[in-house]
């Protein structure tokens, strides 16, 4: 009893909180938000970087029979694609997933009060009037 209305509680105020970020409040944005185009920038070059000497290592040890060369070079052409790709899909990832929360609710509140919060996983219906449930006996 005390669970539920503490449970109900708990709801009401987490309703009641909401979330908007305004860029307009947070001093000092500008700046860290040229630090992380900064780190973008970098990491795109090291990226390209990463290519191309992987891509020499992987031609040179390939021509030349250095088997070890030739994966390490492998590896890292595969490294600088993965580098850039993140880089270029970090924003969208992260505004994706912003916009996917911001859009999550608790769920509608039932007229005790209370949230549900979501409906039951599992919903069974009896086509005929006979049938019957024996309520679980002690021996079994």
């Amino acid at each position: 009893m005390i669970a539920d209305v503490a449970s109900a509680r708990a709801n009401v105020l987490l309703v009641a909180v909401q979330v908007t970020p305004d860029p307009t409040k947070a001093p000092g944005l500008n700046a860290l938000k040229d630090l992380v185009n900064g780190l973008a920038a970098y990491a795109a070059i090291a990226a390209v970087a990463s290519i191309l000497l992987g891509g020499i290592a992987w031609a040179l040890g390939d021509r030349m029979g250095l088997d070890r060369a030739s994966s390490v070079g492998k590896s890292g052409v595969l490294a600088g694609c993965g580098l850039a790709f993140l880089v270029g899909i970090a924003a969208v990832l992260v505004n994706f997933f912003l916009a996917t929360g911001s859009s999550a609710s608790a769920g509608p509140l039932n007229t005790d009060g209370s949230s549900s919060p979501r409906p039951p996983a599992v919903i069974q219906l009896a086509d005929s009037a006979a049938v019957v449930h024996d309520e679980a006996s002690a021996n079994s």
